[in-house]
């Protein structure tokens, strides 16, 4: 079944490196990070604060093909720049819910796991996901787990080592 705002990944603190960005670590050298693959016929959406994001990093490569030092360079940032377009064509962008008690794209959830253990994760567009940070996409497991759910309610996924058991601490935007 497709939910409207569902989400793929797990707590922050299991996410391996293949589920990073290299941006991270690249101090701005990367021209546009892949994203992963949505299926067919499925919208992309995105926070308004990450597709401002978007744009900006648009902006900011056009303005470097602008100022390109050799040609080489300057048909890698058309490429990157004709992607990057693509992407941003693809978006729908999520205004907070009507309803700001139940879990949506854009949502801030403070969740208390079985052992105890308590995390907050925002549940985001792909496009700006970000699994170390807590920013979890919204086709991730564990957000499809939470999305339309409430405060105090428990919600169960699975995850590497079997199942977990969230209780629903608080929902914000």
């Amino acid at each position: 079944m497709d939910f409207p705002f569902a989400g793929v990944s797990y707590s922050h603190r299991v996410m391996s490196k293949a589920f990073t960005r290299e941006s991270d670590d690249s101090h701005g050298e990367e021209l546009t990070a892949p994203r992963p693959q949505l299926a067919p016929g499925t919208r992309n959406y995105i926070t308004p604060k990450g597709a401002r994001r978007l744009k900006q990093r648009l902006e900011a490569l056009v303005h470097k093909k602008q100022t390109a030092q050799s040609e080489a360079e300057s048909k890698k940032l058309e490429s990157a720049i004709r992607n990057l377009t693509r992407r941003l064509d693809s978006l729908v962008i999520v205004e907070p819910p009507a309803d700001a008690q139940k879990i949506a794209v854009g949502a801030i959830v403070h969740v208390r796991h079985r052992n105890g253990e308590e995390d907050t994760y925002q549940i985001v567009g792909v496009e700006e996901s970000d699994p170390q940070r807590g920013a979890i996409s919204w086709i991730s497991p564990l957000a499809k787990a939470l999305l339309s759910r409430t405060a105090g309610e428990k919600v169960r996924f699975r995850i590497p080592a079997g199942e977990d058991e969230l209780e629903i601490l608080s929902v914000r935007y």
